[in-house]
């Protein structure tokens, strides 16, 4: 239907888009498209901003998942115009087997299809068999590098991939969002290409977050190093960090990290497994970005009934006390024992240390206990 539009495209746009806010299965925004040719652009961005295939909700993933995003593709290729969120679960056995159907058992049509992609913006990729799944060796890579190249990739998310090429994030220039998920491991780089280094600076994260089991991944990234000496990323001007600490390498890596660290307004630390390592001074770890940590989250497990409960945080509070804006606190214990934890001065020495002088931005303090059955 051709356009008879009563207002300016721009307020019937604002009120597509207030629609959208509510409209969870886009139903409505269905309908808006079929009113008239203006509507179906504005209608498409919201419908097809936000792509999952192979949704991990259902088990097992079912092939029709994958197929009918190619036949859309294939069929409407300037669907591709409008994608800037993407969720893709990698099922090897739906290529491996065949079961996509006739000329969908190889991957070339299926890598077209991802290739037609030309403005992503927020990428997640995880495989659905981790033991299977080589980063570096599968066959939609070609696809997946052309994803995470696009100039227009801000945010990516990476689960359960064997051997991660960190060398793959060299172009990834304004990349700012990066989260390394469980049963990630990383290749054994000890090289990385040149030629088009000038061209590429280090990446500039704003957000870093590692799951646990995680620890040698981010320690190659950490160490890794461009042929121009230069860091791979570059973690001066992070603002936010999610990291679970489980093992001594990771726990040597989060120290050297952090010291590079001078601009962290949010800082979100697990101590998990503390029976393998001696945790780090929370105080000497911040200390670099003291005058801008604003928020504080801490959570850690205890085994014993002889263990500290707190772990010494309230030293590491009382070391923060002045010259800090922090706003909030936030500690959760784990009680990893079927005996009472110990009870003593430690829990009322935190109350002591941040009701002292020194927190002049304080406003809320958090702490949860759980007893893990």
């Amino acid at each position: 239907m051709r356009s008879t539009l009563i207002l300016p495209l721009e307020i019937e746009e604002i009120i597509l888009n207030f629609l959208a806010e509510d409209d969870n299965n886009h139903s409505a925004l269905k309908a808006c498209s079929l009113v008239c040719q203006a509507f179906l652009p504005i209608c498409r961005k919201h419908i097809f901003g936000s792509i999952v295939i192979n949704d991990t909700s259902h088990r097992p993933v079912p092939a029709a998942s994958t197929y009918a995003f190619q036949r859309l593709l294939r069929d409407s290729p300037e669907i591709t115009d409008y994608i800037r969120k993407l969720d893709y679960t990698f099922e090897f056995e739906l290529f491996e087997s065949g079961v996509l159907g006739p000329g969908y058992s190889d991957s070339p049509p299926y890598q077209e299809s991802l290739e037609q992609i030309s403005r992503l913006e927020f990428l997640t990729v995880r495989n659905g068999n981790w033991a299977k799944f080589d980063w570096n060796n599968n066959p939609i890579r070609p696809a997946l590098l052309h994803l995470l190249h696009l100039p227009t990739l801000s945010h990516l998310n990476v689960t359960s991939f064997n051997n991660f090429m960190l060398s793959d994030l060299i172009p990834c220039v304004n990349l700012k969002y990066l989260h390394i998920c469980l049963h990630t491991t990383g290749a054994a780089e000890t090289t990385f290409p040149s030629p088009s280094l000038p061209e590429h600076p280090p990446i500039q994260l704003k957000e870093f977050i590692t799951d646990s089991r995680t620890g040698d991944v981010v320690t190659q990234i950490f160490a890794a190093r461009r042929t121009d000496g230069q860091r791979l990323i570059d973690f001066g001007s992070l603002a936010k960090i999610t990291m679970n600490i489980d093992r001594l390498n990771i726990c040597q890596t989060s120290q050297e990290l952090f010291q590079g660290c001078q601009s962290l307004i949010h800082v979100n630390i697990s101590f998990w497994d503390r029976r393998w390592y001696v945790r780090p001074s929370l105080a000497d770890m911040l200390r670099p970005s003291m005058q801008t940590l604003k928020h504080i989250v801490v959570n850690f497990d205890i085994y014993g009934v002889d263990a500290d409960p707190l772990i010494g945080i309230p030293s590491d509070l009382e070391d923060m006390r002045t010259r800090n804006i922090i706003e909030s606190v936030t500690i959760g214990v784990m009680v990893q024992t079927d005996q009472d934890c110990r009870r003593g001065d430690e829990w009322g020495r935190l109350d002591e240390v941040l009701t002292s002088p020194g927190w002049s931005s304080l406003q809320r303090v958090s702490l949860t206990t759980y007893r893990h059955c």
